[in-house]
């Protein structure tokens, strides 16, 4: 369905309340994007929106296909069969939705714009939904419950006047509402007569010019103090800002500012998302700046800009010195008047900082790219980059490198443009662009002063890095060596120390272990006397490679642990990532599989969030080959899902089960409450197979096992005859297991259990038991959304072939029927 209709008619709000209202009828989720075809600044366009919703359809970011072709292939596929609503807002022409389509009917689409969008029901069919302006009873009854029936009873004349002003639009006649709750002493003709003036300035009452009609009310009826801090927020880079930003941009006291913002808060001007935070409507803003463009001359424009720009770039550095203790060599000019920046006490008050701006941020450095200011741009860059990295947002940062270094392009210093080079030549080899990486380095270290040797030193470890990371080892450790030659004239500690880790480094994996051992020494030396969290978590990360490799497992882990401990605590998610995957190799290695599973799941979805396909790919084949080399041994991940807020009767009867059947419970998450989900972690310790209990449970299934129990008789049914297993049925204790465990589902509206051995699936007051094969649990692994849905997770099952699934499915009615007979 395509809704048009004019600026303010309530498209979007239409689309959303119709999509609660029936959001029963989309089991398997809603997609939302606003396509911002009318908005302010540039549409969004169809490949940011697709790897959005690939990204919330949870696929993991290495198979994601570079091409929008394959994406738009990808994207298809997986909403396939799905029951989903797809909400395509503010679309500027077709051409912004046909790539957003799906493939099949089972998905409802609605589109709304301004246009009519004709090329996109002819081509697709669908209907169109033209929405008019509010009739006018429906426009008196808004108003009317906006400033109270009592008081529209008593000005009738008045609100007559008010809903024609209005012209049908929502937006206009909530903005008229809101004035009248605002000033409840203020005379509904007095309002009346006000919005007439503004009225007149404008040819008719058409709707569109009616709504501006009220926004010049709007604000012709807001004190100075008020009118100008509106005009100014429309240049707040980003999608909202914060009261600082705010008070920087009007020029006037935190105290001021949020007056004037409560104030509009009180128009309906603004939107307050958070205590101090805020937002303008897209038609508002819209508006806003046309007044910006003239009311307030350039030069005025100009300085808030320039405020703005220093508010967040000496914001950002202080916050980027409390991430880390190395010397900040950003030197920055003298603080714009007016510009209020924040100084974060410690390093979490300034990771939550960025973690509030970092959107904003990446605006604020392109608002600094137009409007000239160079050095602005590239010493935003660096104020992030510690943030960027260690949370491993490679494409923010691939962004942020890139428009420094053009803007380092049109500077005439070298300085800047050799660390852009550099910076950005990381970045591009952290993302696995390993030839435009070294392009970048090597064009860095042509252009560095040989006379600058902190510059020649950290170009050379820059190269030995994106070398090492290439598989040159060799080339990298003699940068490394280069680099230490040139910083050893510096006096700098801490860069020397880092270096020295970065020989080590490239030592022990050439298996020079002496020199990296030495070279290792001499970097805790000196954080001896230069402590440097960082620094030292990258040293001890280097040391338990040593151990490791030199068969030393018990000091490998221990030094590991240590580096991962300093890593977590200054949430560097990157090298956390790393880090997880030694420990995992080690225990591993000493036959702990659990143990090795536990730290590669952790760091296989860190690798995924972070866009690291080549390291997520060797850990997923690293957590598959865990299956191969200990089977009876290795740790398997069991799921329980209840469409309840509590289910820990099912998750204890599946515990019960497992351990009747010979499984040790070695460990659990924290279950996910709204509807519980949680994690376990089993090994197997006995000879009864994973697929014998399958096969039980399924045979119970199929035979409706109820709470009576008598040996391995169950409801008169003999169940190990079932399953063809002479002499292998049931012990009394696992039929009583297994019931206890159908038992506990049947108090559910809908369940999810998967294990190994078993899926067992309720909907609909039905319950359905699969025996999945190896190659089903592949499928669940790749997907794992489904161990959430009840529904899909039975849609998915249903429809793979008995190769996949392993035997037809097996299901139970309510007690009053049992349903589908296991084959003998």
């Amino acid at each position: 369905m395509v809704i048009t209709g004019m600026p303010g008619v309530g498209k979007t709000l239409l689309a959303i309340e119709w999509a609660w209202r029936r959001i029963d009828r989309f089991p398997d989720g809603v997609l939302y994007a606003n396509l911002r075809g009318y908005s302010p600044g540039e549409p969004l366009p169809p490949g940011t929106v697709l790897r959005g919703f690939l990204d919330a359809l949870g696929t993991a970011p290495n198979r994601v296909p570079e091409d929008p072709g394959g994406q738009a292939r990808l994207y298809r596929s997986l909403i396939a069969d799905k029951r989903m609503l797809i909400i395509l807002d503010d679309a500027g022409d077709s051409s912004q939705v046909m790539p957003l389509l799906p493939g099949t009917a089972s998905c409802t689409v609605m589109v709304t714009s301004r246009g009519f969008l004709p090329e996109l029901t002819a081509r697709y069919g669908g209907s169109r939904l033209k929405l008019d302006t509010l009739p006018e009873p429906e426009s008196r009854s808004l108003l009317a419950h906006l400033v109270g029936a009592e008081r529209a009873a008593a000005e009738p004349g008045a609100i007559d006047e008010l809903v024609r002003a209005g012209a049908g639009l929502p937006l206009a006649l909530t903005l008229l509402g809101g004035r009248a709750q605002a000033h409840p002493q203020l005379a509904l003709a007095d309002i009346a007569a006000q919005i007439r003036t503004a009225v007149l300035e404008f040819d008719d009452l058409d709707p569109d010019t009616s709504l501006y009609s009220v926004l010049s009310w709007s604000y012709r009826a807001l004190p100075d103090d008020v009118a100008r801090p509106f005009r100014l927020m429309s240049l707040a880079p980003g999608p909202d800002f914060g009261l600082n930003a705010a008070a920087t941009l009007n020029h006037r006291s935190i105290d001021e500012t949020r007056r004037a913002l409560a104030a509009l808060e009180g128009a309906h001007l603004v939107e307050r998302r958070t205590p101090d935070r805020y937002a303008l409507h897209d038609l508002v803003r819209t508006y806003a700046l046309e007044l910006v463009r003239s009311v307030d001359g350039e030069a005025d424009q100009s300085d808030a800009r320039d405020r703005v720009i220093d508010f967040y770039l000496h914001t950002a550095k202080d916050a980027n010195q409390q991430l880390s203790q190395r010397k900040n060599r950003l030197e920055l000019g003298q603080l714009v008047p007016g510009a209020i920046p924040l100084t974060p006490a410690d390093a979490a008050e300034a990771l939550t900082w960025f973690d509030t701006e970092h959107i904003c941020l990446l605006a604020v450095q392109r608002m600094a790219a137009t409007s000239g200011r160079y050095n602005a741009v590239w010493q935003l860059a660096v104020a992030m980059d510690t943030y960027l990295r260690r949370k491993g947002s490679l494409d923010d940062r691939l962004a942020s490198w890139r428009t420094a270094l053009a803007a380092a392009e049109h500077l005439g210093d070298p300085a800047p443009l050799v660390l852009a080079l550099r910076r950005l030549g990381d970045a591009c080899s952290r993302a696995g662009q390993h030839t435009e990486a070294l392009d970048l380095a090597q064009r860095c270290l042509g252009l560095a002063d040989p006379a600058a040797a902190a510059d020649q030193a950290e170009t050379h470890r820059t190269l030995a890095m994106i070398l090492e990371r290439q598989g040159d080892r060799e080339r990298a450790l003699d940068h490394a060596l280069q680099a230490l030659d040139r910083v050893r004239s510096l006096g700098d500690g801490l860069a020397e120390a880092e270096v020295l880790n970065a020989v080590a480094r490239y030592a022990a994996q050439l298996g020079h272990f002496d020199q990296a051992l030495d070279h290792c020494r001499a970097a805790q030396e000196l954080h001896r006397y230069h402590p440097d969290r960082a620094g030292e978590a990258d040293t001890l990360d280097t040391l338990g490679y040593l151990a490791h490799h030199s068969g030393e497992y018990s000091q490998a882990l221990t030094l590991y642990r240590e580096a991962l401990q300093l890593r977590r605590d200054l949430h560097d998610h990157y090298q956390v990532a790393d880090t997880l995957r030694n420990l995992g190799e080690i225990h591993a290695g000493v036959g702990d599989y659990h143990t090795a599973r536990r730290y590669w799941t952790e760091a296989l979805k860190l690798f995924t969030d972070q866009g690291r396909a080549a390291e997520a790919d060797d850990t997923q084949r690293q957590v598959e080959a865990l299956h191969h080399s200990a089977p009876g041994d290795a740790e398997e991940e069991v799921t329980v899902h209840t469409s309840g807020d509590d289910g820990q009767q099912v998750r204890d009867a599946l515990v019960d089960l497992l351990q009747v059947a010979g499984f040790d419970v070695i460990s659990g998450d924290v279950p996910q409450h709204g509807s519980w989900f949680q994690r376990l972690f089993v090994t197997q310790k006995n000879s009864r197979g994973g697929e014998e209990l399958g096969r039980l449970v399924a045979a119970a299934v199929a035979n409706h096992l109820g709470g009576t129990v008598n040996g391995s008789v169950v409801q008169g049914r003999d169940i190990h005859l079932n399953h063809n297993t002479a002499g292998a049925g049931p012990s009394e204790q696992e039929a009583n297991a297994i019931a206890r465990l159908l038992e506990a589902c049947q108090a559910q509206d809908e369940v999810a259990v998967c294990t190994s051995s078993f899926v067992l699936v309720k909907v609909d007051g039905r319950i359905t038991c699969w025996v999945p094969t190896t190659e089903a649990m592949r499928v669940l692994r790749a997907n794992p959304h489904l161990l959430h849905s009840p529904r899909e997770l039975f849609s998915t099952l249903s429809r793979l072939p008995e190769s996949i699934t392993g035997n037809r499915s097996h299901a139970g009615q309510p007690p009053t029927t049992a349903h589908g007979d296991f084959p003998a």
